[in-house]
């Protein structure tokens, strides 16, 4: 045989795979855990011209995507003379067909694990020879005695007698105290315990008896497979699980292989006088220890590392503060705690990176691992084998630099992309789709200007670390440049792309910074660009990203935008077709959710903070200045079929991709003219803002739906503010004041939203006939901390009421904000400081305003 490549993703079970193999006399070339890998590495097997003569693959109880492509590769001309097992947790048609399909294919249950050796004889008769073979071997069980725990006496008798046929010498003891005693009174080589007993469990036994003076190997036998109980018998010091319901035959060649094992150990000290030979020729460094941590022996490749001629110079001597101490101490202080625990505790310690002092009082990089010695089952201390790795290290950390960013520990832009055409050749050789975010951070220059360049780059490390923890397997996540980001998700689905994007944008929302005595969230713009075989090249995906997150910019920052290139086509027809249809279901079950936030007449605010009144869970003043007419914002939510709610920024860009933004328009304004048909006995004159999209203010027919809805509701024209975004590609101005005059001669009003966003802001101020001017939220945000952005409000505000028009300023979220508003001399403020958005059949607004 070849080898055998086992496939499985659990620890526990491969761990399982490899005992029953082992005990069968038969070995695992390779392990791997992921299935996408596998497809590589047998490729590559074949390549090198070194297959595999068989494949055990662990099939989760519900396949994935990418054991479903692992199967469908195993299916093709190259793979199918590889004979293939499935271990699987319950029984399938479809596996069960695919194993027909295929040939060379048998699929053995979990449950029936012990059938493995005979499974592999039928799938490779090799395999089947070998294991016969290792039954065959005689071993030497003379001298092993074994301690045999269970409480069922007819057990305990059977066991006995199967394994005094073999040539051991049992003795049996029925419970955890019983068999305490027998172990302190006698010596045992092995012992196996039942996990289930009358005073206790298996594995409390097990630390007891790894406590004991020449204490025997532990094993753990049970009538269940269970992975909590494999678990913690591992823990307590067992090396094997074996199990009552696996065959016979199968339980005492593990016994054999532990006999082995023992019979090794009782050989080590007959060894021990070829040992200075052997260090002699070993390349690595080599050395003893006693339990104490005293140095019993060194071999010459150890002394001519550490710089020593003679072997007595060390000799005798404690380890620690004269060969190592911790990484970053010099000798004569504390001991590195790795390697100390190892010596007193008697643990293995594999592949531990450390530095050993010569004896000038250098520093050399090693690579050790300590391996107890045990002689006649007495631990006698622990050898120790090193090596010079300082070469090696530098290379990992030059390597490491030239791939990653310093500050934030993420892959850099050249081995991102790098990693992006790994993935298509991935999804060139397995089909479906994955995706790139392309994340620039909104406004970042006026962040370092406000909190300082230490605050922001610690907070691009808190960015890196809250996405981070969101990576599954095979996603990417790097540092492009500066405050850009670029994350890369590997196998999506399209229909849920867009929330899935747009998830990360509101999940950068936890992260903060300090600003004008106020903590601030910051916000991002994502482009994203899908990834499909089709896809030409890596920088052709990475670019359109950029792309896509510039037009994201470009609708007002805090945006979603996905790119869909003229490549993409039939990317762009699955995205929209789907979107189409659960954007129409969800008007037509009415998941269309209309909520409302306060727009506050600053006039009606007291100026401290306390004298605030809250009415509702909102920061309205009902009782200001007589006559103040009170504005509330309708916003809008989806509700998902899985009862999540999806933001705007997912929906509205796809609605206005598939062009059903006039219809969601219109739906919205007869959802609201209902409601405000039946609103009554509110004292105070209040209007609600209505958002209008470009599509709707260049189509005719929507004009007139929407003047018709207006005259046959019966409510006052004066109670609608549209609100257009002032950074929307404004196809035609002609037809949208042409739009904007028609609703105005009703008595609807106007309000341009974004203000300050764009090159074209002050064309559309001085064409478009509005009524109230938006200052973009980022400026007003930003006034507390910024000269720049109070110049910049006040700026606007002055220019908007020389023109008549009242001045609203966005995204108000603390006290110090509100007052910054005020001195600007803007009309309105809205934000969350104010009051958040809320259903809007959940207010009173008689109650609201009850003085009118």
């Amino acid at each position: 045989m070849s080898g055998i490549l086992v496939v499985e993703r659990s620890t526990t079970l491969s761990h399982l795979l490899k005992r029953t193999l082992a005990a069968a006399g038969l070995e695992a070339r390779s392990e791997l855990a992921a299935y996408l890998d596998t497809i590589d590495h047998l490729k590559h097997s074949l390549e090198l011209e070194q297959p595999y003569g068989l494949l055990i693959v662990g099939i989760p109880a519900r396949p994935t995507r990418d054991c479903l492509a692992l199967l469908d590769h195993l299916a093709t001309e190259t793979q199918r003379e590889l004979p293939v097992l499935l271990m699987v947790h319950e029984q399938s048609s479809d596996l069960d067909a695919w194993a027909r399909r295929r040939g060379r294919a048998l699929i053995v249950l979990w449950t029936q694990f012990s059938k493995i050796p005979t499974a592999l004889a039928q799938l490779e008769p090799r395999a089947g020879q070998l294991a016969v073979q290792a039954e065959a071997v005689a071993v030497a069980s003379q001298g092993i005695r074994i301690l045999f725990v269970d409480d069922s006496q007819s057990v305990r008798l059977a066991y006995q007698q199967l394994l005094e046929r073999q040539g051991y010498a049992v003795s049996t003891a029925g419970t955890l105290n019983e068999a305490s005693d027998k172990a302190a009174r006698e010596s045992f080589d092995l012992a196996i315990v039942d996990y289930f007993l009358p005073d206790g469990n298996g594995d409390e036994l097990c630390r007891r008896l790894a406590g004991l003076p020449g204490a025997p190997t532990l094993a753990i036998i049970t009538g269940t497979y269970r992975e909590d109980i494999i678990v913690k018998s591992l823990d307590a010091g067992a090396i094997e699980c074996m199990f009552k319901n696996e065959a016979k035959e199968l339980f005492l060649a593990r016994v054999k292989t532990l006999s082995r094992q023992i019979q090794m150990q009782k050989s080590v000290e007959a060894e021990r006088q070829r040992l200075d030979g052997i260090l002699g020729s070993v390349g690595d460094g080599v050395y003893g220890v006693d339990q104490q941590g005293v140095i019993t022996f060194i071999n010459p490749t150890g002394l001519r590392l550490l710089g020593y001629a003679e072997e007595d110079q060390l000799i005798g001597k404690p380890a620690r503060g004269l060969i190592h101490q911790g990484a970053d101490e010099r000798p004569g202080e504390a001991a590195d705690a790795g390697l100390e625990q190892a010596y007193t505790a008697g643990n293995a310690l594999k592949g531990h990176e450390t530095v050993f002092w010569r004896r000038d009082k250098s520093g050399m990089t090693v690579e050790c691992s300590v391996l107890p010695l045990a002689i006649q089952n007495r631990r006698q201390g622990s050898v120790v084998v090193f090596r010079d790795i300082s070469e090696r290290k530098s290379a990992d950390n030059l390597r490491w630099e030239l791939t990653h960013d310093k500050l934030t520990g993420l892959v850099n832009a050249r081995h991102f992309t790098h990693q992006v055409a790994l993935e298509l050749q991935r999804r060139r050789e397995a089909g479906g789709y994955s995706a790139i975010l392309y994340i620039d951070l909104d406004r970042f220059s006026a962040i370092v200007d406000a909190a300082g360049v230490p605050a922001s780059e610690r907070l691009l490390v808190e960015i890196a670390s809250v996405l981070g923890k969101r990576l599954r397997e095979h996603d990417v996540l790097a540092r492009i440049e500066g405050d850009r980001l670029a994350l890369m998700l590997s196998g999506v689905q399209l229909e849920n792309l867009f929330p899935l994007a747009d998830s990360y944008r509101e999940l950068l929302h936890q992260c903060k910074y300090e600003s004008g005595g106020a903590s601030r969230p910051i916000t991002a713009s994502i482009g994203v660009a899908v990834i499909s075989r089709d896809t030409p090249s890596a920088e052709y995906v990475v670019e359109h990203s950029r792309l896509a997150c510039r037009m994201a910019k470009q609708r007002g920052r805090d945006q979603t935008e996905i790119y869909v290139g003229e490549h993409d086509a039939r990317i762009a027809r699955e995205i929209e077709a789907g979107w189409t249809e659960r954007l129409r279901q969800a008007m037509e079950q009415e998941r269309i959710v209309l909520l409302v936030q306060p727009i506050v007449p600053v006039a009606a605010l007291p100026r401290s903070e306390s004298a605030v009144v809250q009415r509702q869970g909102w920061r309205v003043n009902g009782s200001g200045t007589a006559g103040q007419e009170y504005l509330f914002e309708i916003l809008i939510r989806m509700v998902g079929k899985d009862g999540q709610l999806i933001s705007p920024g997912v929906f509205v860009p796809l609605a206005e991709r598939v062009g059903m933004m006039p219809k969601l328009d219109l739906w919205v304004l007869n959802r609201l003219l209902r409601y405000l048909s039946g609103v009554r006995g509110v004292r105070a004159p209040i209007a609600f803002h209505v958002n209008l999209s470009n599509m709707t203010l260049a189509d005719p027919d929507s004009l007139k739906l929407i003047e018709a809805a207006i005259r046959s509701s019966g409510v006052s024209a004066r109670q609608l503010v549209f609100e257009i975004t002032e950074t929307s590609e404004l196809t035609s101005l002609h037809s949208a004041r042409k739009f904007i005059s028609a609703l105005k001669k009703l008595g609807c009003r106007f309000a341009l939203d974004d203000f300050g966003t764009g090159f074209s802001s002050f064309t559309h101020l001085r064409h478009l006939p509005v009524d109230f001017v938006k200052v973009e939220g980022s400026f007003v945000q930003g006034m507390p901390g910024s000269e720049l952005d109070r110049k910049m409000v006040g700026s606007i505000t002055q220019l908007a009421q020389s023109l008549k028009l009242r001045v609203i300023g966005e995204h108000v979220d603390s006290f110090s904000t509100l007052e910054a508003l005020r001195i600007s001399g803007a009309d309105y403020a809205q934000g969350n400081y104010l009051g958040e958005p809320r259903p809007l059949r959940s207010v009173d607004f008689a109650a609201l305003f009850p003085h009118g």
